[in-house]
């Protein structure tokens, strides 16, 4: 994902969302990358209900403000088009449509941790989700889920779902060990679905996840 620059030029649209003009063979596309639209996107393309090609057309109305302006950026070339697809969500989201890049185990969710990114957001920066989300973009979105400090509810669960804070055994620290073990246990991801638990669980769903992304946008 790119990162957020302070130069980059966002629009804001009718319906309260906002947009980034994406370059592309000389062109700008206008693509949608308000955290609260590519929640939606991730929500609609891992929608098992929906078909293949009900999630297709759907991302494309969801993502690109002007589809047709995208493809005609594209010279009307489907090859192009799918490059320029492809490179837009990774660059403006940090999601791989092309199913090429590596991903790393998953330390939040946004199913799992809607309360705790809601009540973190409000702690640690006095912004209200409900106002905020459709204004910044998701990589924005995702470095405020980032800086949130340990003494939030979000920033509690990272920790202790991230083996590497896991303090090193020695003969001193017993009740230390337990106490983040047990905290591990408690923030684990995936309690309650059918198919996947704890670290390796989280890594097979979210290799799921992006499999999904893959075919319902080929």
């Amino acid at each position: 994902m790119l990162p957020a620059a302070l130069t980059a030029e966002r629009v804001r649209l009718p319906d309260g969302t906002s947009a980034t003009r994406y370059p592309w063979n000389g062109e700008e596309v206008l693509v949608r990358d308000d955290a609260l639209t590519i929640i939606r996107v991730i929500e609609v393309l891992t929608d098992e209900d929906k078909s293949d090609d009900q999630r297709r057309d759907e991302f494309l109305a969801l993502f690109f403000v002007d589809w047709a302006d995208a493809w005609c950026a594209c010279d009307y070339d489907a090859a192009e088009f799918v490059r320029m697809r492809d490179a837009a969500v990774w660059d403006m989201c940090g999601l791989d449509l092309s199913g090429d890049r590596p991903h790393e185990t998953p330390l939040w969710d946004l199913e799992e941790d809607a309360a705790r990114i809601r009540t973190s957001f409000r702690q640690a920066y006095g912004i209200e989700w409900d106002e905020v989300r459709g204004r910044i973009s998701f990589a924005e979105f995702v470095a405020l889920v980032g800086g949130c400090p340990q003494d939030t509810p979000l920033g509690a669960a990272i920790h202790y779902r991230n083996p590497a804070t896991k303090p090193k055994p020695t003969k001193y620290n017993r009740q230390e060990v337990e106490a983040w073990n047990a905290a591990h246990k408690a923030f684990e991801l995936g309690k309650g679905r059918s198919s996947h638990g704890s670290e390796e669980g989280s890594d097979a769903a979210m290799r799921d996840v992006f499999a999904a992304l893959k075919r319902a946008t080929r």
